[in-house]
């Protein structure tokens, strides 16, 4: 029985897989007709600070100052923490931890949020503690370690939770498959090493190889194989004609007919395909359409 449910999925999927040797799913992916870029990770910074430089000004702290130095950032209509921490180069559980935020949460229109210039995570301060006893309990360095301005609380550099997002119920919200920098985005691109321009229906993550990647919604695994281009994948479908594509990974831990919980592990993050660099290809399709995953990842 469990096959004779999963066969009119499969059937469907040979199509889409024909179609990936054909190139139709490297356009609907990937333009890599024209070359695709991979992911590096240093050039993708470096491209997203060029790109940003005119608009946001962040200052680094000098050594000898306590005091955490950042920049501030007033929420427009429909933006998301996913979408803030993109223009500003670190990642969402950065933003999330220092405004004290769930990930999950829809944010205020007009609201102001702080957002450091590097990634780290919020940590308060117990009465009277000293920066070198935060330090020790926290098991860093002093020099990582800078006070909140107004707040009472700390900012440790690079202490990143592992949770990747709060659980959330609501329809058409998904969690992140992996805790990491959005590397590349979503839509039409230009290669920083080759300068020619791209296509991306999907967002690159980064994440170190071994990384586990995690379902980003409740669903059930209908194709998973190995494409040229994006690797060793992943693909699931979800309630209400969503679909998630999960590329460049080391390994798979799953099967067709796998049914997964939001969060449950369906592999490992690697670099295999083209990917320059260890990373995760992240895909959303509503329909049978892609769309922008930052406006829909909490």
């Amino acid at each position: 029985m469990a096959e004779t449910k999963v066969l009119p999925l499969i059937t469907a999927f040979i199509a889409l897989l024909t179609a990936l040797g054909m190139g139709f799913f490297d356009n609907f992916l990937l333009d890599v007709k024209q070359s695709n870029p991979g992911l590096n990770p240093n050039k993708a910074e470096q491209l997203i600070q060029e790109v940003n430089k005119s608009s946001i000004t962040v200052t680094k702290p000098k050594t000898s100052s306590s005091e955490l130095v950042f920049t501030r950032h007033k929420v427009s209509r429909g933006e998301t923490i996913s979408r803030i921490a993109y223009k500003y180069g670190i990642s969402p559980a950065t933003v999330a931890s220092i405004n004290k935020l769930d990930s999950s949460e829809i944010l205020e229109e007009d609201s102001d949020l702080m957002i450091p210039y590097i990634d780290g995570q919020r940590i308060q301060r117990l009465e009277s503690e000293s920066i070198m006893e935060i330090a020790t309990r926290f098991g860093t360095t002093i020099d990582r370690v800078q006070l909140i301005p107004g707040t009472g609380d700390c900012f440790i550099y690079g202490r990143i939770s592992d949770a990747t997002s709060s659980s959330s119920t609501i329809r058409e919200r998904f969690l992140y498959p992996v805790s990491g920098r959005i590397l590349t985005a979503y839509g039409e691109s230009v290669d920083d090493l080759t300068d020619i321009s791209y296509i991306s229906e999907g967002i690159g993550i980064s994440a170190k190889n071994g990384t586990a990647v995690n379902s980003s919604k409740e669903g059930k695994v209908i194709l998973t194989g190995y494409h040229s281009a994006y690797g060793l994948y992943v693909i699931m479908s979800h309630a209400g004609e969503w679909k998630s594509f999960y590329g460049h990974l080391d390994s798979i831990q799953v099967s067709i007919g796998d049914k997964l919980d939001a969060g449950e592990l369906l592999g490992y993050s690697g670099s295999s395909g083209t990917a320059r660099g260890p990373q995760l290809l992240f895909v959303l399709i509503s329909g049978e359409k892609s769309v922008d995953p930052l406006d829909y990842l909490y």
